[in-house]
């Protein structure tokens, strides 16, 4: 079983600048943007950011944080050491759990290729 524990987080502000400042790497639909860069682990921290313009709901909001680290946790052995910030885009509290599963897969398939040679 997979966990997602403190250190695969990204905890301070100064975390989430250097991925903003230096991102190497972008994967984007219409419901998330992906931004990561190598953090020199071998394995790859997660941010979030899922503002109240995404989903103006806190339960909303919640849910698909949840729905975010349940797929991180799930792909995380394959993403390698990046540092990852995923930023949730407007009208994505109107997706179902399965319609964001299965997005969040897109990207994490599409982030693994375009950062494989960093």
């Amino acid at each position: 079983m997979t966990r997602f524990p403190r250190q695969a987080r990204l905890t301070e502000p100064a975390e989430f600048k250097r991925v903003f400042d230096g991102c190497r790497c972008k994967a984007s639909d219409r419901w998330f943007t992906v931004l990561a860069i190598p953090n020199g682990r071998e394995s790859p921290r997660l941010g979030l950011v899922v503002s109240r313009k995404a989903a103006r709901r806190a339960v909303a909001r919640n849910r698909i944080k949840r729905q975010l680290r349940e797929s991180f946790r799930h792909t995380q052995t394959r993403l390698g050491g990046l540092d990852i910030v995923v930023i949730g885009r407007p009208g994505i509290d109107l997706q179902d759990n399965k319609a964001l599963a299965q997005a969040l897969e897109n990207i994490w398939t599409r982030l693994i290729k375009t950062c494989a040679g960093l």
